[in-house]
């Protein structure tokens, strides 16, 4: 008689970008548990041994295995943060699979990330710890960030794509003068934000005293790709600067024109109304 196959455990990890920034003692009462660790940078929440909120301060929120139903009410919890729907709310799913229990702890070997594999959509550990949860949460929620700034970049050179449209057919700018300032502030502010918030990620203290929790971590962002899209962006925020940079000089031209026109004209006005006086 064969024994029944072990079925894994499979936890849900679901993260999204709900703010550009959020300031977490702001947010420190809202929840309905009161955190479990909390700095400036990072929020934990334990809502049971398995199942906890994760919240950081460029604006990610996740939750690690934690029902639908709780993950609105908390999400309504921080409604006036979130970012307008026109703008698109940033999400991602992953998921953490271990062996049954008995299973589990039986391969446990004392070292938590130890025998962990990263996949494509999920990680498969030997055992559930909290090091290995901090460290997958940290990254969906760093990944869902870098997604949501990748979409608000690609609306910014689709902007600028359109103003390099009209210069290479028509000559000139069409735009008011209100229109590509506020574009500039825009492309500026885009740029600060992922530098503020982004750039500063920095690994977590677990990986530093343990080389599986490390090598966990470095798997995971080769996978996410995280630092590939870090260059992507920073090469394209580069192209959105250059063609800023272009616009200002064309705008200032522009305004010096004009200046120059209004002297002309002006002298123009002098010396006809010095020969008028003349006759």
């Amino acid at each position: 008689m064969s024994l029944p196959t072990a079925r894994p455990q499979l936890y849900r990890i679901k993260a999204f970008h709900v703010a550009e920034k959020l300031r977490l003692k702001d947010l420190r009462e809202r929840f309905t548990k009161q955190p479990l660790e909390f700095s400036n940078y990072e929020m934990i929440v334990r809502y049971a041994e398995d199942s906890y909120l994760f919240v950081y301060n460029y604006g990610s929120v996740v939750f690690f295995n934690v029902a639908d139903e709780l993950q609105e009410r908390e999400l309504s919890s921080i409604q006036e943060y979130r970012i307008p729907s026109d703008q698109g709310l940033a999400t991602d799913v992953f998921f953490l699979e271990v062996p049954e229990p008995a299973a589990a702890t039986a391969s446990v070997s004392g070292s938590p990330g130890a025998g962990t594999k990263v996949y494509f959509d999920r990680i498969v550990a030997p055992a559930l710890s909290h090091e290995i949860i901090k460290i997958a949460c940290m990254l969906l929620a760093e990944s869902t960030a870098l997604e949501y700034y990748e979409v608000l970049i690609e609306n910014l050179l689709e902007k600028t794509n359109r103003f390099s449209k009209k210069l290479q057919h028509q000559g000139r700018m069409l735009e008011s003068s209100e229109d590509l300032i506020k574009f500039i502030g825009l492309c500026l502010d885009t740029k600060q934000s992922i530098i503020s918030n982004l750039y500063i990620v920095d690994s977590p203290d677990e990986t530093w005293e343990n080389v599986e929790l490390d090598k966990l971590h470095q798997d995971m962002k080769l996978m996410m790709e995280v630092d590939t899209r870090y260059r992507a962006l920073e090469y394209k925020i580069k192209i959105i600067q250059e063609s800023v940079d272009v616009i200002v000089d064309l705008s200032k031209s522009k305004r010096e024109t004009l200046l120059e026109l209004i002297i002309i004209l002006l002298i123009a006005f002098e010396i006809i109304l010095t020969l008028i006086k003349w006759q």
